[in-house]
């Protein structure tokens, strides 16, 4: 939402810086002429139109200043603390503890596991894959972020088969753990 503020707010300025390099006279004679039965009398003077063009620059550097703020500060203070990184892991540890699966392998598990972070994050936060070598009974630890990557939250997820399964269908238990910090 913010970088569609942002994009607006530059394109909105571009449109004024525009409007105000163009030839003034030419532009009123273009756009608002039409609108008076004698437009001679009514053309404005130079002062009118070095102020009319004062006021677009004036108006494109308030936009540029808008999206320069919505851009950085704004976009920093709604950016996730760890509390809130810690809160993503929580919920999508809630998702996935205790789900018994059937004939699950570790790519399923992987497509379960990125789609319980995705609803659990959104867009304020990311998380990363960080695959280490040997089986699934290690674990497949993930790597939770804020959006630009700050505030470290370590998800691993492990899968046990259940007693209950069969050579045919494996039921597979799913359990979590979480840690601060990098994986």
């Amino acid at each position: 939402m913010l970088t569609y503020l942002t994009v607006g707010l530059s394109v909105l300025a571009a449109v004024l810086l525009v409007a105000a390099c163009m030839n003034q006279r030419k532009l009123w004679w273009s756009t608002r002429a039409w609108r008076y039965q004698d437009p001679d009398a009514f053309e404005p003077t130079k002062t009118a139109l070095i102020v009319g063009r004062v006021a677009k620059l004036v108006a494109a550097a308030v936009l540029v200043g808008g999206a320069v703020l919505v851009d950085g500060p704004v976009r920093d203070s709604t950016a996730y603390d760890q509390r809130d990184v810690w809160s993503v892991a929580v919920q999508a540890s809630a998702d996935l503890d205790g789900r018994p699966l059937v004939n699950v392998n570790e790519f399923d598990l992987q497509d379960q596991v990125r789609k319980a972070l995705a609803d659990a994050a959104g867009d304020q936060a990311k998380a990363e894959e960080k695959k280490k070598s040997g089986l699934l009974a290690h674990g497949l630890p993930f790597e939770i972020t804020n959006a630009d990557g700050d505030h470290p939250v370590c998800m691993t997820v492990y899968a046990d088969r259940l007693p209950e399964s069969t050579a045919a269908r494996a039921l597979v238990s799913v359990s979590t753990s979480i840690d601060e910090g990098r994986c």
